[in-house]
């Protein structure tokens, strides 16, 4: 049977056509693989001088293949194959030791863990939790750097927990201080309370009445209550609850040399954000309140 030139050229440039499409798709799949296996690499922490040369293999790959430069195309992925799985052998290798090492840092740590308490067991769990989150991802080189972190923190933690129970065991009471303003033209007198009750809550009172400097007079009152830590011999007043009282102000005005009088509404607010926490030094504490 006569064969049409016409239509055998033309299937003969339907099926080049087909065969470079499903080249292209071919080498698609095979980029985005290895792509996804730089990924991984990368996100379980590989160095950039073991995936250095994979990046740059991986380039060159999508320069051909945009190109139509089969024999760059297929050299790159060559290249990108050996260099792919030689990094995920070096990564196994180091991951299983890092691994190993995260394992017998939290079992150690773990032991020491139950010697803390209050805010110095919160940042050790929080990095617990972290080093736990690392090693369920497969992360090993990120849990073993936080586990080396922790292991070096733990002594500092250690020496905070001894300090800690020894000003929680002073503080407990109620401490007021008096501190008359004189400085600087101010005429004024501060005064504060905290009360630290031994379930771990505080109150305090604040008040400032009289001239704070030559451009200002005040008359304020504040009542708050939270729950108090100590971290070391430092005590951290996490503030839930603030009411205002009073809060009035006088600014002397240039022109007229009057005092120009301001008053805010008082308030009674939740805190949650903890916007109004504060610290105190035991030795502050000790040093400006008396018991």
């Amino acid at each position: 049977m006569k064969v049409n030139k016409r239509n055998f050229m033309l299937v003969c440039a339907v099926f080049a056509g087909a065969v470079v499409l499903f080249a292209g798709c071919a080498n698609d799949k095979t980029i985005s693989l290895f792509e996804a296996r730089l990924k991984a690499l990368e996100s379980k922490g590989a160095p950039d001088s073991i995936l250095s040369s994979a990046r740059v293999d991986l380039d060159n790959a999508k320069a051909g293949k945009e190109r139509g430069m089969g024999t760059m195309l297929r050299a790159s992925l060559d290249s990108l194959k050996t260099h792919i799985e030689a990094a995920e052998k070096w990564s196994d290798g180091v991951m299983q030791a890092n691994k190993v090492r995260a394992d017998s840092l939290v079992k150690y740590l773990s032991t020491q863990r139950g010697s803390l308490t209050g805010l110095q067991l919160k940042e050790a769990d929080s990095l617990f939790s972290t080093i736990d989150s690392y090693m369920k991802k497969t992360w090993y080189l990120q849990a073993r750097a936080d586990a080396d972190r922790l292991n070096a923190r733990m002594p500092s933690l250690l020496k905070d927990e001894g300090r800690a129970r020894e000003t929680g065991a002073k503080i407990v009471g109620t401490w007021t201080m008096v501190e008359k303003h004189r400085e600087e033209g101010a005429n004024a007198v501060e005064k504060n309370k905290v009360s630290f009750s031994k379930d771990g809550t505080f109150d305090m009172e604040e008040e400032m009445n009289g001239q704070t400097n030559p451009e200002l007079k005040e008359d304020w009152q504040f009542v708050s209550h939270g729950n108090y830590g100590i971290k070391g011999d430092t005590i951290i007043l996490m503030t839930q609850t603030e009411k205002c009282l009073k809060q009035i102000y006088w600014n002397l005005d240039d022109k007229s040399n009057k005092w120009i009088k301001s008053e805010k509404k008082p308030y009674d607010t939740v805190i949650k954000d903890g916007s109004k926490d504060r610290t105190m030094a035991f030795n502050y504490l000790k040093e400006k309140y008396r018991r």
